[in-house]
């Protein structure tokens, strides 16, 4: 199958306004359920179910964000690979994307850099240095759990990723670190990070191969 490029990246950007649109709407519907559920709780009006409402409404928001953030990496990890089969497809070109190394990222990433002579896939230079600490965080969503390390005795500061969970507000619960996105704002930076390298790597694309 042959991809359109240009195509790509505009779906891309554009699946990342719906996430993000998505996401605003979802925590307003989540805070009105919390602020109804509140309401009926000071009235006694609420059932006796209202424990596991209240831990619903307590986790809903954060459990949603993770699983948004989850689709909004895996999506980036798409438009890399859509990358990569249009450096496969090139004529001439005898190299494999499977021949490229291990791991989904550093394949298309190895691939697009090397076979495609991309420098706009080159992860010695920025903003790739801020993909590394987005894919950390994928990875300990998907992988972990969203717990950030296993010794209780382990200084949660001292993890790698710490700081930069920190400056995107992302709640770090208790001291194994349990990950609880709660706000849209590591999502807001991911797409804004993403979205300028899949141009970069188009616009070069189209610059050396189009």
């Amino acid at each position: 199958m042959k991809f359109d490029l240009n195509l790509s990246d505009k779906l891309y950007v554009r699946n990342l306004s719906s996430y993000l649109t998505l996401a605003k709407d979802n925590l307003k519907s989540f805070e009105k359920q919390n602020e109804d559920f509140a309401a009926k709780l000071v009235d006694e009006t609420g059932n006796s179910d209202w424990l596991e409402e209240g831990s619903r409404l307590n986790n809903i928001s954060w459990l949603f964000l993770n699983a948004l953030y989850i689709t909004m990496y895996s999506s980036f990890e798409h438009y890399l690979l859509k990358a990569a089969k249009k450096i496969e497809q090139l004529p001439n070109n005898k190299i494999s994307l499977e021949h490229s190394g291990r791991g989904v990222l550093n394949q298309y990433i190895n691939y697009l850099h090397l076979t495609g002579n991309l420098s706009s896939a080159d992860r010695s230079k920025s903003p790739w240095d801020k993909i590394s600490q987005y894919q950390d965080v994928r990875n300990l969503l998907v992988h972990n759990g969203g717990i950030m390390q296993k010794d209780l005795n382990k200084p949660l500061e001292q993890h790698k990723n710490f700081k930069f969970l920190q400056t995107q507000d992302v709640i770090m619960a208790g001291s194994l670190g349990l990950i609880r996105i709660r706000n849209i704002f590591i999502l807001e930076s991911f797409a804004k990070v993403s979205s300028k390298i899949t141009k970069d790597i188009m616009d070069e694309f189209n610059k050396l191969y189009g």
